[in-house]
């Protein structure tokens, strides 16, 4: 990708421009919408059809006014230029980012939230600076322990209590991983307005909510961030001792979807091919095996594009319908770390992280 500042600005946000057939719309306001899992054809979810996940108005923000401010425990404050960033070292990674609340409308009783059904997934190269190389600049004080991003979103939050952006921190550990980055291009362009323009954080194997949009400020801090969508939400209960032990979400659980065919369909007797993504935030993923009959018995697919450690893999099945009827068919994931993908859903009163087998019921005639 060229490195330039003069590209324009996104002006337009999704919600005003044209509707993309592959998205479906969960709200208009903040604008969420999932993209549908037939639409994913390839290893890269084009930007258009990329999920959109937001809790706040977009901002539209310029390059040549914008700033990161990078502040707190530092020896040396920050406030650098969107040319300065793109004259810093790159890299490019192929990363699945997936919303904790994905999945959300299969829990029963239902959970709060966005109605999230499976395509609040979609996968991209990411093309930014190494997070490490700017903290490396601002020379984090020995007591520092977190980081905090902040991004130019915000907005009223009754469950907060105030007008509050959004912000997210980061283990020390993590922000300094080289994978860590901070991205100013998506798919080899700059970053649409709906993506994070100018620059957004992407931690590879982690779920969505800590890929800060919109980022305007990093802090150091000395203490564990208490920010409202740090310890009020993208929690797990405890379920057995109520939400007394809150677990914070962090990498990507274990899951495989089908892409074909899709829910409900109606299908002759004779061959079929199977197919569909898998990914883990955990480790790559090692196997996918398919059920044809409800999970009676299971077969292993084929994985059928190349490895790579943050992205999904596509996989296919060759099916022999032979007798007409109802059937279910599921598939299963399995990591390279053992993690298994669980048949049931383990409910929780936000609905996140369910990434229990998806049911496909088709008709065979």
């Amino acid at each position: 990708m060229k490195k330039s500042a003069a590209a324009p600005t996104p002006d337009v946000t999704p919600a005003k421009a044209a509707p993309d057939s592959r998205l479906v719309p969960v709200s208009t306001e903040p604008w969420n919408a999932e993209t549908l899992l037939p639409a994913q054809t390839g290893v890269i979810t084009p930007g258009a059809a990329f999920y959109k996940r937001n809790h706040f108005p977009i901002p539209q923000l310029a390059a040549p006014t914008w700033r990161l401010t990078v502040a707190g425990a530092v020896a040396s404050s920050l406030a650098l230029t969107y040319d300065e960033l793109l004259a810093l070292p790159s890299r490019t990674h192929l990363v699945t980012l997936e919303c904790a609340g994905n999945g959300r409308t299969q829990l029963k009783p239902p959970a709060d939230g966005e109605p999230w059904g499976y395509g609040a997934v979609s996968t991209a190269e990411w093309t930014g600076v190494p997070l490490h190389i700017v903290l490396a600049r601002a020379d984090l004080a020995p007591d520092a322990c977190e980081m905090v991003f902040e991004g130019a979103d915000a907005g009223d939050v009754p469950a907060a209590g105030s007008t509050i952006p959004f912000a997210r921190s980061l283990p020390l550990e993590k922000a300094l991983h080289p994978d860590t980055l901070l991205a100013y291009a998506m798919n080899g362009e700059p970053l649409p307005a709906a993506h994070g323009f100018p620059l957004r954080l992407v931690v590879p194997g982690w779920y969505g909510m800590a890929a800060v949009k919109w980022l305007t400020r990093i802090e150091a801090i000395t203490e564990p961030f208490q920010g409202f969508y740090q310890v009020q939400r993208y929690v797990l209960p405890h379920v057995e001792r109520g939400d007394a032990s809150p677990i914070p979400l962090t990498a990507i659980g274990v899951r495989a979807l089908f892409t074909a065919p899709p829910p409900d369909a109606v299908v002759t007797l004779g061959r079929h091919m199977l197919r569909g993504l898998a990914w883990s935030g955990v480790a790559p993923v090692a196997s996918v095996e398919v059920s044809t009959d409800g999970g009676a018995a299971w077969h292993l697919a084929e994985l059928t594009s190349e490895p790579a450690r943050y992205a999904w893999r596509r996989w296919e099945y060759a099916w022999e319908a032979r007798e007409p009827g109802p059937a279910t068919l599921l598939c299963r994931a399995f990591d390279a770390a053992g993690n298994a993908q669980p048949t049931a859903p383990r409910w929780n009163r936000l609905g996140y992280a369910n990434n229990a087998v998806q049911p496909v019921p088709v008709l065979v005639r």
